[in-house]
C-alpha cells in the first residue's frame, strides 16, 4: 500500500528522475534505440486509432501488462474542473496558493503535473486532465498542446530520440544513465503519454493500446478494482488502489481488517461540496462497518479529515463502506492516506 504521508507529494514524485532528464540537454546524450520498436509501427504505417475523450478507467492498465505486479495506486485530477472555481477566489472554496499551482500544472510547470513537459522548453496552451499510475510510472494528459512542437522540443532540449509511432502516437524514448529505468513519452494530438520504467519503449505502446482493448485493463482483471470505481471516479479529483486483505485495523492510516481497495474523489459541481471515501472489503462478512464509523467519528487520521466536513454519512452497500461528507472548501491535493 503507497504511503502519501506528505500533505501535497500526491502520489510519490521521481524528481531524481527528471533531473537525469535535464541533465541529457546539456550532456547530449541520446538513447540510440531507434527502430527497437519494430515492425510497421517504428515506420508510422499503420491506422491511427481514434482516441476518444477522457475516461479513467479506460487508461488504468491492469497491474502487470504495462507496469506494476499485484496492485498499485491511481490519481486522477482534472484541472478544468478546479479551475471553474477561479471566480470564488479569495471567499469560495479554493484559496488563491491553489489555484497559482493549479494553473502552474495546466501550463507543464510546477509540482503538478509530473512529467514536466515545459522541461522541454515548448509552448503548451492547457492539460485538462491528468492521470497518474502506478507511481508515476505511466502518466497520461490530456489538453491542447502542440505535440509537433513538444517532440522537437524532447529531441532537441532535453535529449530524446524520435522512435517510430504507435497508435496514432509519436513515440520518444530516453536512456537514463546511472538511473534503473529509462522513460518514453507519446504524443498525439490530444494526448501525452509518460511511462518511466525498465522497458519503457515497450510499455508505452502498451498503455496506447488500453484503447483498443488490446492491453487488459485494471476493472476487467480485478473486481476489488471494478468494485471500487462503481462508487468514486465521476469527480474532478480521484485516488484509490487495491490490495491483498489487510490483517488488521489501523485508524491513524488509515486501514481496516479485511480491506481489498480505498478510494476517494470529490464533486465541485454542487454547493456545498460532495467527497466520497470507499473502502472495499474482501467479502460481505469481512465488512468492519464499526470501524469505519470510528474512524469518522474522529478517532486515528479522522479527527482532522472529517474536522471541515458540515455533514459526513456512513452507508454499507454490499461489501463497500460509503463514507459521503460535504464541505464549504475544497483542498485540491488531499492525500489518500493523509487529510
Amino acid at each position: 500500500m503507497s504511503d502519501q504521508s506528505t500533505r501535497r507529494s500526491g502520489i510519490s514524485t521521481r524528481r531524481d528522475v527528471l533531473q537525469a532528464v535535464g541533465a541529457l540537454s546539456t550532456t547530449g546524450a541520446v538513447a540510440g534505440l531507434a527502430g527497437c520498436l519494430g515492425g510497421d509501427d517504428a515506420n508510422g504505417d499503420e491506422e491511427p486509432i481514434d482516441i476518444p475523450e477522457f475516461d479513467l478507467s479506460s487508461w488504468v492498465s491492469a497491474p502487470g501488462s504495462v507496469t506494476g505486479d499485484d496492485h498499485y495506486p491511481f490519481e486522477f485530477f482534472s484541472y478544468e474542473a478546479f479551475l471553474a472555481l477561479e471566480d470564488t477566489l479569495g471567499e469560495g472554496p479554493l484559496s488563491e496558493d491553489d489555484y497559482e499551482e493549479i494553473e502552474a500544472g495546466v501550463s507543464g510547470e510546477g509540482s503538478q503535473p509530473r512529467p514536466l513537459p515545459s522541461l522541454t522548453g515548448r509552448p503548451i496552451d492547457t492539460f485538462g486532465e491528468y492521470l497518474t499510475v502506478d507511481n508515476n510510472s505511466q502518466q497520461v494528459l490530456y489538453g491542447d498542446h502542440a505535440p509537433d512542437a513538444i517532440g522537437d522540443g524532447l529531441v532537441e532540449d532535453v535529449g530524446f530520440e524520435h522512435v517510430g509511432s504507435h497508435g496514432g502516437f509519436d513515440l520518444y524514448l530516453s536512456e537514463l544513465p546511472g538511473q534503473p529505468v529509462d522513460i518514453a513519452v507519446g504524443l498525439s494530438e490530444t494526448v501525452l503519454l509518460w511511462v518511466e520504467d525498465e522497458y519503457p519503449a515497450d510499455d508505452v505502446e502498451a498503455l496506447a493500446d488500453t484503447q483498443t482493448g488490446e492491453t487488459a485493463l485494471y476493472v476487467d482483471e480485478n473486481e476489488d478494482m471494478a468494485e471500487l470505481l462503481d462508487h468514486i471516479g465521476g469527480g474532478a479529483r480521484t485516488l484509490g488502489e487495491t490490495s491483498d486483505p489487510l490483517s488488521e485495523t489501523d485508524l491513524e492510516f488509515p486501514a481496516f481488517e479485511g480491506q481489498v481497495g480505498y478510494g476517494y474523489d470529490v464533486a465541485l459541481d454542487g454547493d456545498p461540496i460532495d467527497e466520497r471515501y470507499v473502502i472495499v472489503f474482501e467479502d460481505e462478512d469481512s465488512v468492519a462497518l464499526d470501524n469505519v464509523e470510528s474512524w469518522v467519528g474522529g478517532e486515528g487520521d479522522g479527527e482532522e479529515r472529517f474536522e471541515p466536513h458540515t455533514e459526513v454519512s456512513t452507508e454499507q452497500d454490499g461489501r463497500s463502506v460509503v463514507v459521503s461528507g460535504t464541505r464549504e472548501t475544497v483542498d485540491p491535493f488531499v492525500g489518500l492516506y493523509s487529510p
